[in-house]
């Protein structure tokens, strides 16, 4: 069975930004197959690159801003292929922004990142969720709170989904 990591980026102590972690924490009460790792990446960055080796498919989970209805969930699905060969200047940013988060390099430069040294996973999923309270404290809006139950639903189907078709690729 392929490998999957759930990571959710973010920072839990300041309002609506810790949805990624507390989808994480949500995640791992639950009984998760022991293929798929739920961590709780919080803010390492391109940091997290090397880690993404072991893994066939990563599904990010952050707090996004699009300007859309506040606790509306997104999803994206990204291909290997579809990340374009980073530049000089690209791998340059990344290599120089490790001790910043991935909301300050940016999902684009880890993405970047892992494919220039050979860790990127052939997909990447994102889910997001629409936040606009990012302040110092714990509690996520009610929303954004509301949003998590159905975040941690969506990934468990995205799970579900990949072990039924590599089901059906090896009957």
């Amino acid at each position: 069975m392929p490998k999957i990591l759930i990571a959710g980026l973010g920072n839990k102590y300041m309002g609506d930004d810790g949805f990624g972690p507390r989808v994480v924490e949500a995640l791992m009460s639950r009984n998760l197959p022991e293929h798929v790792e739920a961590r709780d990446a919080g803010l390492c960055g391109v940091t997290l690159a090397p880690d993404l080796d072991d893994y066939e498919l990563v599904i990010f989970v952050d707090a996004v801003q699009k300007g859309g209805k506040l606790g509306t969930i997104y999803r994206s699905e990204i291909k290997a292929e579809q990340v374009e060969e980073p530049k000089l200047e690209e791998l340059e940013d990344a290599m120089n922004s490790f001790t910043l988060s991935v909301h300050e390099t940016g999902l684009k430069e880890l993405l970047l990142f892992a494919k220039a040294i050979g860790t990127l996973p052939p997909t990447t999923i994102v889910i997001g969720c629409e936040v606009r309270k990012i302040s110092l404290e714990e509690s996520l809006s009610p929303e954004v709170d509301a949003a998590v139950k159905r975040a941690v639903e969506l990934i468990l189907d995205e799970v579900q989904r990949l072990y039924s078709s590599e089901t059906q690729k090896s009957a």
